[in-house]
């Protein structure tokens, strides 16, 4: 009898150790997932961050090479102007070289404010979002067949300026790209606000020839990778469509950043 009541100890015993040893196991393994789950979110929260500093980055060297532009171009350009007055006025055997020299002068001055306006969206900051992307539809409006219209359904100048900003810049990429590839005659652009999401989502349409899905990438693959990238760094996602004959779609949903400056 003894040695039976060994026995089943020694089976419960091992039973005990066996389940220790599972809890254990088990243990490790939650622990060593969670820990490879933190390092996974510390790793996509890295490559946003560096994704953001590197867009930082270029907008940064825009507003550099746009100020040399405007400030030493321009510059030049008011000097020449001046120069070419004073001497006109001496002169008055050759009156219409100068007033052809004097017209390429302005054309100068104009190409060099309209570049470097293309390049630092100025209206943003002084006149706002909204008015910026007015001005951006106005001059593809005139400058082609295209109409291109906004609808939104909030004020756009509660938007931060690095989102407004990501707006402007992804505006300026679609609508390049449907004036150089799609044939479109009409663009919409939709940017409404859900207030229970806290989310801002942005839907823009043309009516062009559109694309196979697997082929808009490779056309376009470098302007397309621009705005993920800044749906990306902004905590955002951009889901691209199209087919042929049935024009392009871009569906972007981004957190609503309030602007600071209006609180």
């Amino acid at each position: 009898m003894s040695v039976y009541f060994g026995i089943i100890s020694i089976m419960i015993a091992f039973a005990l150790i066996a389940g220790g040893l599972i809890l254990a196991f088990m243990r490790y393994q939650k622990n060593l997932l969670a820990k490879q789950g933190e390092l996974h979110r510390l790793d996509i929260r890295y490559k946003k961050d560096l994704l953001k500093n590197s867009i930082q980055s270029a907008e940064d060297e825009r507003i550099r090479i746009a100020k040399d532009i405007h400030d030493e171009l321009g510059s030049i350009f008011s000097t020449l102007s001046l120069s070419i007055n004073q001497i006109s006025s001496e002169n008055t055997s050759n009156t219409q070289h100068f007033q052809n020299c004097k017209s390429l002068v302005q054309t100068g001055i104009a190409s060099v404010r309209r570049i470097s306006h293309a390049i630092i969206p100025f209206e943003i900051s002084i006149l706002g979002l909204e008015q910026a992307l007015e001005n951006h539809f106005e001059v593809i409006n005139s400058a082609s067949v295209i109409t291109m219209n906004l609808e939104t359904n909030f004020n756009l100048e509660e938007l931060s300026e690095s989102a407004a900003l990501a707006v402007y810049r992804i505006v300026q990429e679609l609508s390049s790209n449907s004036i150089k590839y799609a044939d479109a005659k009409k663009l919409l652009l939709t940017i409404n606000r859900d207030v229970q999401t806290d989310t801002i989502s942005f839907f823009y349409k043309d009516d062009g020839k559109g694309a196979d899905p697997n082929s808009i990438r490779s056309k376009n693959g470098i302007g397309l990778k621009n705005i993920e990238g800044r749906a990306i760094a902004m905590d955002g996602e951009a889901v691209f469509e199209s087919a042929p004959g049935a024009g392009f779609q871009c569906c972007i949903t981004l957190p609503f950043i309030k602007n600071t400056k209006l609180c």
